[in-house]
């Protein structure tokens, strides 16, 4: 019989002539085997492991990108936020007059050292309240300043000393005798004690009395324009506050049932109301209802009030006047009173003319809105000045 060595023979005879092992264990050629597929398996766990590290890896890179991306825009907006509050709004131009400008920064610094010169003088106005009275203030006083050579107002800087001078130096009593060098001394203490409170330039403060100075000639030139008589209505007035309790319509009915003038002006502001004899431009707001209005056709036109008339609630700034024409219009000499108060209004519409002549031309520019009002109001509550008053010489 022939013995075939069979595939499927082989492998179990040839199993069974190899002689055991001396430990008892299976074949070396066995064991090759499985160290192979074990070998093959811990190469791959340690190419698993490997990914699982560069995954993690990647996952802390993106995780680290987004927090640095985070914080950049924190930064971003925290810097934005200190330029928009703090940086950029003092740049930010407020008003212009002819290519000067007057930056929010260099209204709250005005308002500022107005705070500390009324403070030290013993003021209590809050100008924090009206920031664009003053923004219209610096643009009028810059006006006149550029106007002042054709109105042939020059104030030298001997001018400014000497009004620097009359404001500190010290006064001496009539025949009392003056050591001069002492009175430069006091002087100079006091100055330099008052722009030390005031946190003030001395340059800055000069420039200031220039222009008090500038305006103090308009009015010069104003009042000298004057003439001597001009057609006057007698005139009484009651004035009440905006947020009086008396209704200004009961006051004046009251006033046209008979009851006496003096007395409701006595029980409301204390006073009797008597103003006197005011020509025309001295009250422009109450002329119309004196004097009547010029028309478009030069046509003057009748007073709206007939004598021992009593007008209709008339406001003027935070106040609501009741005016009475005592007696029809007679022409006489202008008392000094109201010469200046005419003069003042006279300045008065004087500025206002070249203002609105100016926003009209383009020459005047205001940049001004309830936002940065809002901001510089806040800034000059911050920074209000603290100054011990003193009394004024």
């Amino acid at each position: 019989m022939l013995n075939l060595p069979l595939p499927w023979k082989r492998s179990a005879e040839t199993v069974a002539d190899e002689p055991a092992a001396p430990s008892g264990r299976r074949p070396v050629r066995r064991r090759g085997g499985r160290n192979r597929r074990v070998g093959a398996t811990s190469g791959d766990s340690a190419i698993a492991a490997r990914a699982r590290r560069r995954l993690e890896s990647r996952r802390q890179r993106i995780a680290l990108l987004v927090g640095a991306v985070l914080i950049l825009a924190i930064v971003a907006v925290v810097v934005v936020g200190v330029y928009q509050e703090f940086v950029h709004p003092p740049r930010v131009m407020a008003g212009e007059v002819r290519g000067v400008r007057f930056t929010m920064g260099d209204l709250v610094e005005r308002i500022r050292v107005l705070q500390g010169i009324n403070r030290y003088q013993g003021g209590q106005v809050d100008f924090s309240r009206i920031p664009f009275q003053l923004l219209t203030d610096l643009l009028h006083a810059e006006i006149l300043r550029q106007a002042a050579p054709g109105l042939q107002i020059n104030i030298t800087d001997a001018e400014i000393e000497e009004a620097i001078r009359a404001q500190f130096r010290p006064e001496p009593e009539p025949g009392q005798e003056v050591d001069e060098a002492q009175l430069d001394a006091e002087f100079e203490n006091a100055y330099i004690g008052f722009l030390t409170q005031v946190n003030l330039d001395d340059n800055v403060y000069r420039r200031i009395m220039e222009e008090r100075l500038q305006q103090r000639e308009l009015f010069a030139r104003m009042l000298g324009s004057l003439p001597e008589e001009a057609p006057q209505v007698e005139l009484q007035a009651i004035a009440l506050g905006l947020d009086s309790t008396a209704a200004p319509e009961s006051v004046r009915e009251r006033l046209q049932l008979g009851q006496d003038f003096a007395s409701v002006a006595r029980e409301l502001t204390g006073t009797d109301g008597y103003i006197g004899w005011v020509p025309e431009g001295a009250f422009p707001q109450f002329d119309r209802y004196l004097f009547g209005e010029v028309g478009e056709d030069g046509q003057r036109e009748p007073p709206l009030l007939d004598a021992g008339e009593v007008s209709t609630p008339i406001y003027v700034d935070e106040s609501i006047f009741l005016v009475q024409a005592i007696g029809e219009a007679e022409t006489r000499g202008i008392e000094p009173a109201m010469q200046f108060q005419m003069a003042g209004a006279l300045v008065e519409k004087w500025k206002d003319d070249q203002l609105a002549q100016g926003s009209d031309e383009g020459w005047v520019k205001i940049n001004f809105d309830s936002n940065r009002y809002a901001w510089v109001t806040d800034q000059v509550r911050l920074t209000r000045p603290r100054v011990t008053p003193q009394p004024q010489q």
